[in-house]
């Protein structure tokens, strides 16, 4: 099940090709509890519907009041079933995930106000925090 380097998912969730996995956030992942739903901050746990790894998906936005242009960034990161299960249940901080990031790969897309879109794996540590 493993994907080589990664010790999570599959090739179709956690594969080299950031893009192709990025492609598949809307049909290749089940949406399974939204822990955090706000405009400018939203965590939730979402399962790859061909391996059933489990991921905590965070997006955070900040408002600029300049033109529209909003920063916006996605991490999603693999969880293990006791730490879905944490985060579902209020044990595990939405704000405390980033340090989860340390040994295992997540991938970003970070598209910073006037700035273009990136997407790419990252490894180790994130920072985490709400927008507005």
């Amino acid at each position: 099940m493993d994907e080589p380097g990664t010790g999570f998912g599959c090739a179709a969730c956690c594969g080299e090709d950031a893009q192709k996995v990025w492609g598949r956030q809307r049909e290749g992942f089940a949406h399974e509890t939204a822990v955090v739903q706000d405009s400018h901050f939203t965590v939730s746990v979402r399962r790859c519907l061909a391996c059933g790894q489990r991921f905590a998906w965070i997006r955070t936005e900040f408002t600029d009041w300049a033109g529209g242009d909003d920063a916006s960034y996605v991490a999603i990161l693999p969880l293990t079933d006791v730490e879905a299960a944490a985060l579902t249940d209020g044990a595990l901080a939405p704000l405390d995930l980033g340090p989860l990031g340390e040994g295992r790969r997540h991938l970003h897309s970070d598209r910073p106000s006037g700035g273009p879109a990136r997407l790419h794996w990252g490894t180790g540590p994130f920072p985490v925090q709400e927008g507005h």
